[in-house]
């Protein structure tokens, strides 16, 4: 008889990971019988699962990547576990080990895919770096490899054909390769119609491939395509053989959120597909007792068994098909006009706040919608949303607009020869989002949010006592005053054109003119070109008098053993901040004795700073006397106001030579620093935003670096998991447009891709109406997602 899905049940569930699990995989024997399970996640973390009785307990956490776990690979005749990451590295541990037994570097981009080797000791990797490389270590530690180079983007699928003597890769580019051990092309397998994303190699030199395309294909040893087995409707993300099962029996696994099971000889799907509750279906392993390992966006490994004595309590089997059902649900179910599938699950708490009081949505897993606020740094629960439809006011106590229940239904009058319209709202909301989504919905001018916002404060019940708009920028710690704030203002956060929106001024221009006018003109070259920036953006503005004041307020507060120095030395200082400043030592030698200041008062020397190293002889000097960057790197992991002046000291620096060789020089740690920031204000998300932004330029005006456009793309992401700002969004979608300008295009892109969060975000400002303002943000938008 056949084997079929239809015989597998739920197992148990492997609950540890925090995020999403991104690759699974079969390992060794364990010590008291049965065979481990190995996970990896986008927490960084990989775990060793070892099996007691039915159960299996978590027994090791390896935790040496500094990025998300990409895949797994138990090469057996060894026992190493070998992990790849989005480092670009690929440890190798013992099965009992704890620590690497050798760190595998060189490939440029994420590693994200192993298979063994043709030789003892050896493995093949494929990287986002379009290449494959095939890894020997010798028993002494020695690494040598070859590289496999001639895919146009990045390989995500690699298998070894052992009987043949030769490798198999397939990637972005459609493309499926065949190479000698030498590293020479072999063979062109075409048919893939898009990314294609697994390999398994079969009897009788067969082979398998899937693929975005949401195809199987199935290959013969002439290299024909003699089948394809369709069935699933999304991305296939991964393959496993089943040989307990039989020869020719295979699982996949993708974007559909099914495990489905297949007979590749005869092309029949085996049983209905097992339905996980959760989006992305991300890995899939067999063991050698035919059980079924799948690792999932819900951050939960879980295994599937036909054997009855393995498969698991009616609880939890019933609590297992409850969650898929709602998952079903929610695949097409809306709760407040938004579709409960485009709310972020738990791990969206993972992710600070960016201001007191602000109110998010969380999807869980039983199916529920939960709200939470930010409060004294954590997420809080409220309550549970809910957003029936069909009901009555009668019936509910609530009122009801478009079929949906709210807590109030204002009318507003905007016109008097105009009907009302109607604004929704729900206690716990957060005011000002819904006024924007009110602003948006009714095509109504953007000058109306606070008025619109404020309305709703007012009319709606307890809500002044617990939602009250912030100022943006810095409160002075000593006078509780704001007469020098960097990047403070009264001005709306949501500013026009490149006047900066904090200060009022045109902070941001072009390092070649101030004018307002000029800032923009590569923004809009041609009908809708957003990219590629070909010129630098400074921080320029300052009143010097305002940081002369509050740098003598806080030098009075000072004993000379702290740093006190004379009102001359300050003048000296506050020179630098000319345009064009002389080169006196003594200004510079004063500069750097401010700089050892205590933190909590530094950031007006900062601010003096960031405006002198627009000069490449000040930095020069700056550098080459006292190696200033080492002393003010270390203030990016302190206070957010030297958080702010110090990213736009980097952004500032970028526009010239010895900068951009220095920065570059250290850009990994500097990264690795602004990375650490998951909260700020609009000031700082833009100043960060505005770092990246110089660091593309300088790749896109000569031979782009790919270790460079790497690691600015991996913190591109990490600013865009929690900026809110619209200008920082704006600025980083034009570094992102900037690198896929360059021969790191492909690497760049899918970086970014992977990162769902990133791309339902970029989706969503992209279409959705933009006030006059920042139509920018509408348009950059739908140029990255063209070439995405």
């Amino acid at each position: 008889m056949e084997p079929t899905l239809d015989n597998y049940k739920i197992s148990c569930e492997l609950l540890g990971h925090s995020l999403d699990v991104r690759a699974v995989a079969a390992g060794g024997n364990a010590p008291g019988g049965g065979q481990l399970i190995l996970s990896g996640s986008r927490d960084k973390s990989t775990k060793l699962w070892k099996p007691i009785g039915n159960e299996y307990i978590e027994s090791v956490t390896l935790q040496d990547h500094k990025n998300f776990i990409s895949y797994i690979y138990y090469l057996e005749s060894e026992q190493w576990i070998c992990t790849a990451s989005n480092d670009a590295t690929i440890c190798i541990y013992r099965q009992e080990g704890f620590v690497p037994l050798i760190t595998l570097k060189g490939h440029e981009s994420t590693v994200c895919t192993l298979a063994a080797g043709l030789k003892s000791r050896s493995l093949i990797s494929g990287s986002w770096d379009k290449t494959a490389r095939v890894w020997t270590i010798s028993e002494t530690g020695d690494v040598t490899f070859v590289t496999l180079q001639g895919h146009e983007a990045a390989v995500w699928a690699v298998a070894t054909m052992a009987t043949q003597q030769k490798y198999v890769t397939g990637g972005a580019d459609k493309c499926i390769y065949y190479w000698n051990a030498q590293g020479e092309k072999l063979r062109l397998l075409k048919g893939h119609t898009d990314c294609v994303r697994g390999l398994v190699p079969l009897p009788a030199n067969s082979l398998l491939s899937c693929g975005n395309d949401a195809v199987l294909r199935f290959w013969n040893e002439d290299g024909e395509c003699v089948r394809e087995l369709s069935g699933h409707t999304n991305y296939i993300y991964a393959l496993a053989r089943n040989q307990a099962l039989g020869e020719h029996i295979v699982v996949s696994c993708g974007e559909d959120s099914t495990l489905r099971m297949w007979n590749v000889i005869t092309g029949d799907e085996l049983g209905a597909p097992i339905l996980h509750p959760a989006i992305s279906v991300w890995s899939v392993a067999c063991l050698q007792n035919g059980d079924i390992v799948t690792g999932c966006s819900d951050g939960v490994v879980r295994v599937f068994s036909q054997e009855p004595t393995r498969q698991a309590a009616e609880s939890l089997r019933r609590a297992f098909d409850l969650a898929v059902a709602t998952h079903k649900s929610q695949l097409s179910e809306e709760i407040g006009g938004v579709k409960k599938t485009d709310l972020a699950g738990p791990e969206g708490l993972l992710t600070n706040g960016t201001r007191e009081g602000q109110t998010k949505m969380v999807r869980h897993v039983d199916g529920s919608v939960k709200c939470y606020v930010w409060e004294l740094g954590k997420w809080s629960l409220v309550g549970d949303v809910t957003g029936a439809t069909g009901g009555t006011q009668a019936n509910s106590g609530k009122k009801l607009h478009e079929g949906k229940e709210y807590d109030y239904v204002f009318n507003v009058d905007i016109s008097d020869t105009e009907p009302p319209i109607k604004l929704p709202y729900n206690r716990g909301e957060d005011p000002w989002q819904a006024a924007q989504q009110f602003i948006h919905r009714n095509n109504l001018p953007q000058a109306y949010l606070d008025q619109v916002a404020n309305f709703i404060v007012k009319n709606s019940e307890n809500a002044p006592a617990v939602v009250t708009q912030t100022t943006t920028g810095y409160q002075d710690p000593f006078t509780g005053g704001s007469r020098y704030v960097p990047g403070s203002s009264n001005s709306s956060v949501r500013g026009s054109g490149n006047m900066d929106p904090f200060t009022g001024a045109s902070s941001y221009s072009t390092a070649n003119s101030n004018t307002q006018s000029s800032v923009d003109v590569n923004f809009v070259r041609g009908s809708d070109k957003h990219f590629p920036v070909s010129s630098y953006r400074t921080f320029d503005t300052c009143d010097a008098n305002k940081v002369l004041e509050k740098m003598k307020e806080f030098n009075n507060k000072l004993t000379s053993a702290e740093g006190k120095v004379g009102d001359e030395v300050l003048l000296a200082v506050i020179r630098l901040t000319d345009k064009s400043p002389e080169l006196e030592p003594t200004a510079l030698e004063a500069l750097m004795m401010l700089l050892k200041w205590p933190a909590g008062m530094l950031f007006p020397v900062l601010d003096i700073l960031r405006l002198a190293v627009r000069h490449e002889a000040v930095f020069s000097l700056l550098h080459n006397s006292h190696n200033f960057l080492n002393g003010v790197l270390p203030h990016l992991d302190g206070t957010a106001a030297n958080q702010l002046m110090v990213c736009r000291c980097l952004a500032n620096a970028l526009t010239h030579t010895v900068g951009r060789q220095q920065i570059e020089a250290q850009l990994p740690q500097i990264i690795e620093l602004v990375s650490c920031i998951r909260a700020g204000s609009p000031n700082l998300q833009i100043a960060i935003a505005t770092f990246y932004l110089n660091l593309t330029i300088s790749q896109t005006l000569g031979a782009a670096r790919p270790d460079v456009c790497h690691v600015t793309t991996s913190g591109i992401v990490e600013l865009l998991k929690w900026a809110k700002d619209l200008e920082a969004w704006y600025r980083s979608m034009q570094a992102i447009g900037n690198l896929t300008t360059t021969q790191c295009a492909q690497e760049t892109i899918a970086q970014v891709v992977s990162v769902d969060y990133v791309m339902d975000k970029l989706r969503e400002l992209t279409n959705t109406p933009q006030d006059e303002n920042f139509t920018k943000v509408n348009l950059v938008g739908q140029a990255l997602l063209a070439v995405f």
